[in-house]
């Protein structure tokens, strides 16, 4: 965030992802730096989110070696909202058969499921890790407990 000697940059004016967000994130990498702790921003992980009704969002890589999508109508769980659900809602998840690399969704809240997606691309987590996490009853967070186990089942089993 370093533009010069004692000059920081931070948000659009760094040309770098225009979004709010990712301008909080790089005030907070400034402000350490300017506190003399060492810190560089990392974009591997940034989560985009169209704000309409259903919410598009996305972060990571679009396409990769496998892949999954699960469409919100099919988890059974969430039909104990008072929502629509005949539209197409889904989530896809994008693997390397290692970790997931990235993962889209079309559906109401659509940002907030991708949350646990960003952590993982982020901290490279693995999938055997990704496989313990336990999602909360009932929330749209369980789609991505669905598209996990509908991604283990096509990963090649180990040699």
């Amino acid at each position: 965030m370093k533009a010069g000697d004692g000059v920081w940059a931070i948000g659009d004016v760094t040309g770098i992802w225009p979004l709010t967000y990712v301008g909080k994130y790089q005030g907070r990498v400034a402000a350490a730096n300017i506190l003399g702790h060492r810190r560089e921003a990392d974009y591997s992980a940034v989560p985009r989110v169209v704000f309409t009704d259903p919410q598009a969002a996305s972060v990571g890589d679009a396409e990769g070696p496998l892949s999954v999508m699960v469409s919100l109508s099919e988890v059974p769980r969430t039909y104990t909202y008072m929502r629509d659900y005949d539209k197409p809602h889904f989530m896809t998840l994008v693997s390397d058969g290692e970790r997931v690399t990235g993962a889209y969704a079309l559906g109401p809240e659509a940002g907030e499921w991708l949350q646990q997606a960003t952590v993982a691309i982020r901290a490279g987590v693995p999938l055997d890790v990704m496989d313990d996490v336990i999602q909360p009853f009932p929330t749209f967070s369980e789609v991505f407990l669905h598209a996990l186990l509908e991604l283990r089942a096509k990963v090649p089993a180990a040699a």
